[in-house]
């Protein structure tokens, strides 16, 4: 069976897709008419399809007439609260919220694999599952799937995402860490108010959150191994009320970019140890919370990697195939793979000549259609390949 021929028949189909859910974005937890659009298309291909009490998306089910193992493919949803640029004859029509990350393009993809799947269950030996994944844009929403058992039985995980640094007819499947964690933390300083003109008489939660910034540094660049990427970031600082009184209460909010599962999960410690006597030399208290987001995401199965660049060689050539630096952004596509063996990888979608360059999460994020069969043709390849 030529997959790639059978990729190409399906390209008409796949933008038209595209298309249609550029044109309805959804946000994030709230994928309601996408979810619907998925299950009608599952249905035309006769293709059962589970729903899960409380949450959008969904998964379809393909058994082949063989026994064999079970491989799920995964594709992401949900939209952002971007507002398009206009121009294009298929701008999204739900003001303010923008396929602006590709995730339109993933779910058309692994439409046109479905139909390419089911079409062929004879050519399959065990099972293909297909999940629509909710809410990939807000952190481990893919854990709800897990809850539900929407992983029961699967014997690997295969999911990819559209890359905008990436030129087309590009792609890239390659082993060790991929993209870091994305945790937050929260730390609110306790101090006491007085006038600011008598600081003296107060204990200021200001000077003692800008002493705790800047001691937070210390984690990557003095405690952490320099071998091992770490970002430590603070995005908000809040604090004080007027002028000229001396604030007591601030608050900071940051995140934590890491790659070392070990040195992450000790993270909240950490903090802790660093920054609470630093305010307590201020003569400030601190209350900490550390929210423990999508986990690193790492390559760490040889056999499946292989398979996703065979898949991806066979559709594209071995030419396409390029190195890609690991990246400090998160996906919680990390989730699944806490449970199941599992492969991620990126497919190029840069083309400068159609003026296709804009980064993800930008108002003028755009991708050149001419990949997305091959995304297709990569998803079905993949599964073929695992189940044989």
């Amino acid at each position: 069976m030529r997959v790639q021929e059978l990729a190409k028949e399906q390209e008409a189909y796949v933008i038209a897709c595209r298309r249609h859910l550029h044109e309805h974005p959804e946000l994030s937890t709230q994928e309601v008419e996408t979810t619907k659009f998925i299950k009608a298309e599952l249905t035309k291909m006769e293709i059962p399809v589970q729903e899960f009490d409380g949450i959008t998306g969904c998964v379809g089910t393909i058994e082949g007439t063989m026994p064999g193992k079970t491989v799920m493919l995964r594709a992401d949803i949900d939209a952002l609260p971007i507002q398009e640029n206009p121009g294009k004859s298929y701008c999204s029509k739900n003001p303010g919220v923008m396929h602006a990350c590709g995730h339109d393009c993933h779910t058309a993809m692994l439409l046109g694999a479905a139909k390419i799947l089911s079409a062929n269950r004879d050519k399959i030996h065990g099972t293909v599952k297909l999940i629509f994944q909710m809410a990939e844009e807000i952190g481990r929403k893919s854990e709800e799937y897990v809850k539900r058992g929407a992983l029961e039985g699967v014997n690997a995980i295969f999911g990819m995402h559209i890359w905008a640094t990436m030129p087309t007819g590009t792609v890239n499947f390659e082993s060790g860490e991929r993209m870091a964690c994305s945790d937050r933390f929260t730390i609110k300083i306790h101090g006491q108010k007085a006038h600011g003109s008598a600081p003296n008489l107060g204990k200021d939660a200001i000077l003692a959150a800008a002493a705790a910034i800047q001691v937070l540094q210390t984690i990557p660049s003095r405690i952490n191994d320099p071998f091992n990427a770490l970002v430590v970031s603070v995005g908000m600082f809040h604090g004080g009320t007027k002028e000229n009184i001396i604030a007591d209460e601030a608050e900071l909010v940051g995140t934590v970019r890491a790659f070392n599962r070990e040195f992450r999960n000790g993270m909240p410690e950490l903090i802790k140890k660093v920054v609470e006597p630093t305010v307590e030399g201020y003569g400030c208290t601190a209350e900490f919370d550390y929210y423990f987001g999508p986990s690193p995401l790492i390559n760490d199965n040889e056999e499946l990697v292989k398979t996703a660049r065979r898949a991806a060689a066979e559709e594209m050539g071995e030419e396409a195939l390029i190195p890609l630096k690991k990246m400090t952004g998160a996906e919680d596509f990390s989730v699944y793979t806490e449970h199941v063996p599992g492969v991620f990888g990126y497919l190029g979608c840069r083309n400068e000549e159609k003026g296709v360059t804009a980064p993800h999460h930008h108002p003028a994020f755009d991708v050149d259609e001419d990949v997305l069969f091959h995304g297709t043709g990569i998803y079905a390849q993949f599964a073929l390949d695992y189940l044989e």
